[in-house]
């Protein structure tokens, strides 16, 4: 779709806005596409405790991997409209900016619960790459470039009327995250979202950078990330029952695995196929993480903008 009047500063000629939406319509279908190649990456990749994989269900009786791919292949078309529908409001505020993204958000959602049969494969990852590709658009639109940094900061600006306003106005929570926040003050998903997606950006990221330096093997770099995120991240699909305990038991368990290691220990793919055993055993599934897992994917495959 070609920008409308409203979208094209007055001094740019009807040739550079042709020049432009032709520029932003390949940039859409190009960070679709990674967005589509980091959520196989994560449902690829094995072992990961208490998630699903190619080889094990865990604590899932409704999913497997077949599911998430079904699931893949229903949200992936609207990746590029998210990131026109961000485009098209780049003149928005935050709270209005979110509104807009909304709708095809729930569109994206509608498809993976059709492919899926009323599965919640995606939930997470369709609210983080919605934003993410919706902020994309807008950076575009705005003639700036999409890097790490700047699509980070725009995402955490956009999303901060989530954790300042719609969290605590909630009084009965329906979802982990709401729970979590109303007994506990975890902000979740969209604490993360607000936050720049700091978790990634300051710490699975740069772990994951360092092992594919070290190794060249992306398959240990994203086993690397996973760990750091599971030591390090308030995963409210990890509070059940208003209770913590599972999540400190994942974040104490993943800890000691990095105490020694992580995924460069001699027995590190042993002890995450116990670690894996254990949560499925526990009926733990770490499924904020996985979704962060995902977004580190993806960000890895961007320019850092730090320079």
């Amino acid at each position: 779709m070609l920008p409308t009047a409203e979208q094209i500063p007055t001094s740019m000629s009807s040739q550079e806005a042709t020049v432009t939406a032709l520029h932003d319509r390949d940039q859409a279908r190009r960070l679709s596409r990674l967005a589509t190649e980091a959520l196989l990456a994560e449902v690829e990749l094995s072992p990961k405790p208490g998630l699903v994989d190619p080889t094990s269900c865990a604590s899932h009786d409704d999913m497997d991997v077949e599911t998430f791919r079904a699931s893949i292949d229903a949200i992936s078309p609207w990746f590029p409209v998210l990131h026109e529908t961000g485009r098209a409001g780049h003149r928005d505020g935050p709270a209005r900016f979110l509104e807009r993204l909304r709708r095809p958000g729930m569109g994206c959602e509608d498809a993976m619960f059709a492919a899926t049969r009323g599965v919640n494969t995606h939930k997470g990852a369709v609210f983080a790459f919605g934003l993410l590709l919706g902020c994309a658009g807008r950076l575009a639109a705005g003639g700036l470039p999409v890097t790490v940094h700047t699509l980070t900061a725009l995402a955490g600006r956009m999303a901060r009327p989530l954790v300042e306003v719609e969290l605590p106005s909630v009084d009965r929570p329906g979802t982990f995250g709401e729970v979590a926040f109303v007994q506990h003050r975890l902000a979740g998903a969209r604490g993360e979202a607000a936050s720049g997606y700091a978790s990634v950006r300051l710490r699975a990221l740069p772990a994951y950078r360092a092992v594919l330096e070290d190794r060249g093997d992306q398959r240990a770099a994203l086993l690397q990330a996973l760990l750091v995120l599971l030591a390090t991240t308030d995963d409210t699909t990890l509070v059940k029952d208003g209770s913590l305990d599972g999540l400190r038991h994942v974040q104490r368990s993943a800890h000691e695995l990095l105490e020694t290691g992580g995924v460069r220990a001699p027995d590190a793919l042993t002890r995450l196929c116990r670690l894996d055993a254990d949560l499925t055993a526990r009926r733990l599934s770490p499924g904020g993480c996985a979704d962060l897992l995902a977004v580190t994917h993806f960000l890895a495959h961007l320019p850092s903008g730090d320079d």
